[in-house]
């Protein structure tokens, strides 16, 4: 048998009996899915400064493309006000997404949030996984006080 004969042999034996591929590899869509807790939440602003305004949050994306998100910031005030307003800061927001195994990016497609501004809006966030720890980094995000860039850090929920 010549070399390429058995080149190629040998890559379909593997490939058939399932070795070429490390069994239980998961690709970034089926790595993503859980529920992941807030370990620190940033914003880098315009000028370069980063401040840290959120104390706790879930990031939840299932299996079938469906994302909830909510942030909760620090100091919020005690008040009995009512429930169904809330007491800033605070953002969440629900949706369906769709990961791009290419980019390492997540694509919200928000369908209403406790920011108005959100509403229909598509948001975009670059991933980094490591283990059971998420890294995703916002694109920018127009404010009064000028752009911002959201750096999330999450660990997954046991």
């Amino acid at each position: 048998m010549n070399r390429r004969g058995l080149v190629t042999k040998t890559f379909f034996a593997l490939t058939c009996a399932g070795v070429a591929f490390p069994a239980g590899a998961q690709n970034l869509k089926q790595q993503v899915v859980g529920t992941w807790t807030l370990t620190s939440g940033s914003e880098k602003l315009a000028n370069g400064k980063t401040i840290v305004p959120w104390a706790s949050g879930n990031l939840m994306l299932d299996s079938t493309g469906h994302v909830a998100f909510f942030l909760v910031g620090k100091d919020r005030p005690k008040t009995v006000a009512n429930p169904s307003m809330p007491i800033g800061p605070v953002i969440a927001y629900y949706g369906t997404y769709t990961v791009d195994e290419p980019t390492s990016t997540l694509t919200y497609n928000v369908e209403a949030s406790t920011s108005p501004a959100f509403d229909g809006a598509v948001r975009k966030q670059k991933v980094v996984l490591s283990g059971d720890k998420l890294t995703t980094t916002g694109s920018p995000v127009k404010t009064s006080d000028g752009e911002i860039i959201p750096i999330n850090e999450w660990k997954r929920a046991k």
